[in-house]
């Protein structure tokens, strides 16, 4: 019996890897797909169309079960607050890629995590440990080797990257306030309603024309996103955080090779040592907070016994 359920743990940790590897490769599949239409569409055309997109390919999965049981919500000026940051977030992302390796962008916004841990430390008054220390500086030595401030002109569209994960960090912040109480259909279609209405206007004043050729791109794009949600928090629910989060950082991996095939993007050795320094930092970070979750249940244990 011990054994069957010995097995049944490795099977359901081996299955939110393999999902955490999707979710990578989908995610990187997304940049490069946003990448391409930015060559034809206006960024802020793209990000309209990317959340208007996915709130269509949602709408019959939301109607499901009855419409006002799924959508009704207590905390609508919560959901305001993170649609507008989530499509902020987009319209800096997209803009960026215009003249931004796909690559470069997708290490990049694994900084995100240095924001987040900034503002537990200094709002939360979480604790200064060892591990954020090496996080937020290799994060910051990383940026430093992608982004080459020093070794050539600086490109400023790397600022619209950092504007895009202050944006999605306090987007975040509303997630976990949005995930005590309300439904995941209703987070997801009010954020993507709110996006294209938020994003419309700046959609408006840059449209170019939509050829049909350019449909199945935007299919794409609501596809991408939509396999990148399922399978991150499915991930979760069959394994342990700490498990399957190492995994994410493959995105790094499917995304440089993505750009390489269909971009013809290369990203030179100063930027390699940076994707290296930000996924150390990261991967620091989680054996670190394994470590000490680890030690606190055991510590627990031994004070019940």
């Amino acid at each position: 019996m011990f054994e069957e359920l010995k097995s049944f743990k490795i099977e359901k940790s081996i299955a939110g890897i393999l999902l955490m590897i999707v979710h990578a490769a989908a995610m990187a599949a997304l940049y490069v797909t946003a990448k391409n239409l930015t060559h034809v569409l206006h960024p802020h055309q793209v990000a309209f169309l990317y959340k208007f997109s996915i709130l269509v390919a949602i709408l019959p999965w939301c109607m499901h079960g009855g419409f006002k049981r799924n959508l009704r919500t207590s905390k609508i000026g919560v959901h305001v607050t993170r649609g507008t940051f989530s499509v902020m977030a987009n319209l800096c992302f997209f803009y960026s890629l215009t003249a931004i390796s796909v690559i470069d962008a997708a290490a990049i916004t694994y900084l995100e995590h240095i924001i987040v841990v900034s503002i537990g430390i200094f709002y939360f008054k979480e604790h200064f440990t060892k591990a954020k220390i090496v996080l937020i500086a290799c994060g910051f030595v990383g940026a430093l080797f992608v982004t080459k401030p020093g070794f050539n002109e600086f490109n400023s569209k790397y600022f619209f990257i950092f504007l895009a994960l202050i944006f999605w960090a306090v987007n975040n912040l509303s997630i976990k306030i949005l995930g005590k109480t309300e439904r995941g259909k209703a987070q997801l279609f009010y954020v993507m309603l709110i996006g294209s209405i938020f994003a419309l206007p700046f959609a408006i004043q840059n449209w170019r024309p939509i050829k049909p050729e350019y449909i199945k791109y935007l299919a794409l794009l609501a596809l991408f996103h939509l396999i990148h949600v399922i399978s991150f928090f499915k991930a979760f629910k069959f394994s342990d955080i700490s498990a399957v989060m190492p995994f994410d950082y493959s995105r790094l991996v499917f995304t440089g090779l993505l750009g390489y095939l269909f971009l013809h993007e290369v990203p030179d050795k100063y930027s390699i040592i940076g994707y290296l320094l930000i996924m150390a930092g990261g991967l620091y970070l989680i054996k670190s907070e394994t470590k000490r979750n680890a030690a606190l249940k055991n510590q627990k244990v031994e004070e019940k016994n």
